[in-house]
């Protein structure tokens, strides 16, 4: 598979890197906006957000001042959208999977196998099709910059599992949305939404029998010591959008616009290569602790599911197809 640079723009705006307009126009920290996230602050996502913010600041001489608020401080997703749609939260950075509550097309990003790993799904979310998709956050009042990624998802257990009948009656902790609700449904699962922080308890106490996670989560909260058995299936990628409020947005000029497009697009290449980087990382850490960890990347781990999955989705996310026919000239 050849590399290649992720660094895309998703609007047609010319990229004014000075912008000494902006700084006569107004003062140091004029300009102040609060963004939204659900993840901590140890958390690529935000650290993204955090990065985005020192280089605004630093290409408007501190005319924008940036505050991220992580760990869910505004509200859930849910709340935040709310937020950023009344214009009363500047930004977020949010998942795909919120978004696809509201909007059908988005459960095309949650095509399963639709890549094979955190390199492809860059390549995927900076690509015609997914940079056509941010324009359908219109709809919702806002402004969509551009889609992240937070890793590839996989399976983690309590008990070992060797193919997906092996799921068949256990509970599963999965983010609430629906195309992945249906995924686990079709496989006789019981999808069972629990807030992270309480995942390491829930497997603890058998509240539920395994997770869907990508691997940074499944190291950075410890959920090995739990789950000690990891199935790479690499079913589905997990991507992140950031998003602006349509009102905010129209409220800066175009040297504005292009300057924080830019800024943007800088952070989600920043994100997308600490992805590929700390990937493997990851999965040899959680090999280190002992994890059984076995190999299920075969579309036939999931039997007849992957099928039945489209049966019930292509028709209502049209985008679908076209990501599939991008994905298979990688």
């Amino acid at each position: 598979m050849k590399r290649r640079t992720f660094l895309k723009t998703t609007a047609a705006v010319p990229i004014i890197l000075g912008a000494p307009s902006i700084v006569k126009a107004a003062g140091k920290g004029s300009q102040k906006l609060r963004i939204g996230v659900i993840t901590p602050g140890s958390h690529f996502w935000t650290k993204s957000m955090t990065r985005f913010g020192e280089s605004l600041s630093k290409k408007t001489n501190g005319e924008f001042e940036v505050t991220v608020f992580p760990s869910g401080q505004l509200g859930n997703e849910a709340t935040m959208i709310q937020q950023i749609q009344s214009g009363a939260l500047d930004m977020g950075f949010l998942t795909v999977a919120e978004f696809s509550n509201r909007i059908d097309d988005m459960a095309s990003l949650f095509a399963p196998h639709l890549v094979g790993n955190v390199n492809e799904g860059s390549k995927i979310l900076t690509g015609p099709t997914a940079t056509n998709m941010l324009n359908q956050f219109e709809t919702l009042g806002m402004k969509g910059f551009g889609f992240g990624l937070g890793g590839m998802r996989h399976l983690i257990s309590r008990d070992p599992v060797s193919t997906a009948a092996d799921l068949g009656g256990k509970k599963y902790r999965i983010t609430p949305f629906a195309p992945l609700r249906d995924f686990f449904n079709l496989m006789d699962v019981a999808p069972t939404p629990i807030p992270l922080p309480g995942l390491f308890d829930a497997l603890a106490n058998g509240q539920v029998d395994g997770a869907d996670i990508d691997l940074e989560l499944a190291w950075k909260l410890k959920l090995y010591d739990k789950a000690p058995n990891l199935n790479i299936t690499n079913h589905m990628m997990f991507p992140v959008v950031s998003v602006m409020s349509g009102r905010v947005w129209s409220k800066y000029n175009a040297e504005e616009q292009s300057i924080i497009q830019q800024t943007v697009t800088e952070e989600l290449n920043w994100l997308f290569g600490q992805y590929s980087k700390f990937d493997p990382q990851w999965q040899s850490d959680l090999k280190g602790t002992g994890m059984s960890i076995q190999k299920s990347t075969d579309k036939s781990f999931f039997g007849p599911v992957l099928d039945q999955w489209a049966e019930i989705w292509e028709p209502k996310a049209p985008s679908i197809a076209a990501l599939r026919a991008e994905a298979y000239s990688i």
